[in-house]
C-alpha cells in the first residue's frame, strides 16, 4: 500500500504562523514544552502556547483525535478551513491504516466514509464532477 508521507514541516508552519499572527508565541518556537510563565509573560499567552505544544505533539504522535479535540475546544474556527480539516482527516485515516490491524483497518474504511469523503467535497469543490 502506498501512503502519502507527512509533511511535518508543513504542518508546523501552518500552527506557528496561527500562533505568531494571534501573538501566541514569539519567533522562537520550542519543541520542548514553553517554560511557564514568568512576570512579564501572561498566564493566558503561556496557557495558549502549551495547547499549541499540546497539538503539534499529538499531531506528530499519530493522535489525530486528541489534536482535533484540542483544536475544537481552544480554537474551533481552526476547524472552519475545510481543506486543514480534510488534511487532518486523511492523516488520522492513514495513522489507522498504519497500525495494520483488521480492526483498525475497518476503522479507517469507516473514518473514509464518514468523515474523509465528505470533507474532500467542501474542501475542494473546484473538483466536484
Amino acid at each position: 500500500m502506498d501512503s502519502t508521507p507527512v509533511n511535518w514541516e508543513a504542518l508546523d508552519a501552518l500552527v506557528i504562523d496561527f500562533a505568531k499572527s494571534e501573538k501566541l508565541i514569539e519567533d522562537s518556537f520550542s519543541s520542548s514544552p514553553p517554560p511557564p510563565p514568568s512576570s512579564s509573560i501572561s498566564s493566558s499567552s503561556y496557557h495558549s502556547r502549551l495547547i499549541i505544544w499540546r497539538i503539534r505533539r499529538s499531531l506528530e504522535a499519530g493522535d489525530i483525535d486528541i489534536a482535533m479535540d484540542l483544536l475544537r475546544s481552544h480554537a474551533p474556527f481552526i476547524l472552519d478551513d475545510h481543506r486543514l480539516l480534510f488534511r487532518l482527516h486523511k492523516q488520522k485515516f492513514i495513522e489507522l491504516l498504519r497500525k495494520g490491524t483488521v480492526e483498525d483497518r475497518d476503522s479507517a474504511i469507516a473514518c473514509l466514509r464518514t468523515a474523509l469523503a465528505p470533507c474532500a467535497l467542501d474542501a475542494y469543490p473546484e473538483r466536484d464532477v
